[in-house]
């Protein structure tokens, strides 16, 4: 134990000098003395830019703040034994010189350049901190129609709850090829959809302020009017999404008394572009079709219910023809895809039937090569159209069920089974079926009774295909398929009957005998929906289950069987 003499004072003054640099001795003393010095030396020297900006006796006010910097640095070091008061009393030094700037800044300077301290700066700064982090973690940007990136909403922005579920949609939607949203408010509930490959899947429920919240994001950014919640209304907006690339989404948003609904649509030029011999057509199919396409000349219809690919299979028929050397017109309630070099021509709402056929009229006086009606609007413009088609090629989009059904109205709207005959080209009829998952499909082996009846040889179907959406890890345990996400589809493609008038089915046709016209389309290999929708089956393209859906029932029996 070390004894001092009492008494002696130089053995206590060895001691002291001992103990003063001792003080040093401690790691976290000259780091604070450091950070303090380089904060110091950056608020003077930007303290010093704004002097010579503004000419405020920059010389004098730098030499006040080097002689407080001094004192307030030799203080604290002098009185080491009391670090933490020579600390404070440096800080006051140092305040009292920056804040007599400021002081003088604020008398010399006019009033909207004045320094104020307010905690909303600092709340501005956390704001500008969430919005940057909001920015790096995004996973989905909107972008103008330029491609330059919106500024993803953080912090206290309203609008960043709505961005967030926004995100999460689609970054659920994208990874499964999802083509449509749809999201349903009122006052008291909330509905947000899904669609994938034609059925809708429920996404998670929401508050209705923040389902309202996140229409209005996307009206707004689609430069769309948020004000009005009851006109009908469309735009546009481009996204990136990481590793799913860049896409168009098409919004439409409209409101009734029950609420707000708004559909997003997920690259929809893209999926309307499918050229024809991509849509799902058999071999056999485009051959019989071939010949009427080749003509520019007489009717081709087109028959589905909605949501079965009516607006993609008329695009592609249209987009044969090149508009360039044609001339090529449209005549659509709602232009819902635009064409390059195609005249597309509007009805407007309201419109009666005089009216428009007033207007097929005019465009067919412009002398067209191709017209191209997205619905029969009115049964007396089905005359019109069957007296022009012995120069003009029309296609036209039916809601009917099959071919026969269209062929019915066809008959029926122009009212003379001769006219309507030599004016008639050809009916497309036509469903959209899910496309088994190729990685997670499984396999079985059909009932060969239920084959024959199918009037399909067993021998060559030896197997089936079924959906299952999980994949085997391991020797027992499974997982959702890593390519469909556990749904067992991907993709959808067209399954169609195709009904090609010849002259002699013309003939047939126009004296009535529909049995010996549906005989002499037999006799030319026609076939019916459900036939052409088995042999995908058999190529393991789809299952039947899928085409039982997508029939609307009529193959149950066969479901169960097989």
């Amino acid at each position: 134990m070390l004894q001092t003499p009492v008494g002696n004072p130089l053995a206590l003054g060895s001691l002291s000098a001992i103990a003063e640099p001792a003080m040093f001795m401690s790691v976290y003393k000259p780091v604070l003395v450091m950070i303090v010095a380089i904060a110091w030396a950056w608020v003077v020297s930007f303290l010093d830019k704004d002097s010579a900006f503004y000419f405020l006796q920059r010389r004098t006010w730098n030499a006040v703040h080097i002689g407080a910097g001094t004192l307030a640095f030799a203080l604290w070091l002098l009185v080491l034994e009391y670090f933490w008061v020579g600390m404070f009393v440096a800080l006051l030094i140092l305040a009292a010189s920056i804040g007599g700037y400021v002081a003088y800044h604020n008398w010399k300077v006019p009033e909207p350049r004045r320094w104020r301290f307010s905690l909303d700066i600092f709340k501005q700064k956390l704001d500008d901190l969430d919005r940057a982090r909001a920015q790096h973690r995004a996973t989905v940007r909107l972008m103008k129609a330029d491609g330059a990136a919106i500024g993803v909403p953080g912090g206290d922005d309203p609008e960043a709850p709505a961005h967030e579920v926004f995100e999460q949609l689609m970054n659920f939607s994208l990874q499964r090829a999802a083509d449509r949203l749809e999201v349903v408010a009122d006052a008291s509930s909330a509905n947000i959809s899904v669609r994938i490959d034609g059925v809708k899947y429920p996404q998670p429920s929401v508050e209705p302020a923040l389902a309202v919240g996140l229409i209005d994001y996307l009206k707004q950014h689609a430069g769309m009017d948020t004000s009005d919640r009851r006109r009908k209304q469309r735009g546009r907006l481009l996204i990136t999404a990481g590793e799913f690339g860049s896409h168009q989404l098409t919004v439409a948003s409209a409101g009734s008394t029950r609420g707000l609904n708004m559909l997003v649509e997920i690259d929809r030029r893209e999926a309307s572009l499918m050229p024809l011999d991509r849509l799902g057509l058999l071999d056999s199919q485009q051959q019989q079709l071939q010949p009427v396409l080749d003509e520019t000349r007489y009717v081709v219809i087109v028959a589905c219910p909605a949501h079965h690919g009516m607006t993609s299979t008329l695009v592609s028929l249209v987009n044969r023809h090149d508009p360039y050397t044609l001339s090529v017109m449209t005549l659509e309630e709602e232009v819902e895809i635009e064409l390059e070099g195609v005249t597309h021509e509007t009805i407007e709402p309201g419109a009666d039937a005089r009216s428009v056929e007033r207007r097929l009229a005019t465009i067919l006086r412009s002398d067209p090569a191709v017209i191209m009606l997205s619905r029969l609007l009115e049964a007396s413009h089905a005359r019109v159209i069957a007296d022009a088609a012995t120069d003009v090629r029309f296609y036209l989009g039916l809601r009917q069920d099959d071919t026969f059904g269209a062929l019915k109205v066809w008959l029926k709207a122009v009212g003379d089974s001769d006219m309507a005959a030599k004016a008639l080209g050809a009916i497309v009829s036509q469903r959209l079926v899910r496309k088994l998952c190729s990685t997670c499909r499984i396999a079985y082996k059909p009932d060969p009774n239920v084959l024959q009846k199918l009037n399909l040889p067993a021998a060559r179907v030896p197997q089936l295909y079924r959906h299952s959406g999980q994949v085997l890890v391991g020797k027992e345990r499974t997982q959702p398929c890593p390519t469909c996400h556990g749904l067992g589809y991907r993709g959808r493609i067209g399954i169609f009957e195709v009904m090609s008038l010849d002259d002699v089915a013309r003939q047939t046709l126009a004296s009535g005998q529909i049995d010996q016209f549906r005989a002499h389309l037999r006799r030319n290999k026609m076939l019916y929906l459900q036939e052409s929708s088995l042999l995908k089956v058999v190529e393991g393209l789809t299952s039947i289950s899928e085409i039982t859906r997508a029939l609307g029932g009529n193959g149950s029996k066969v479901e169960a069987s097989v």
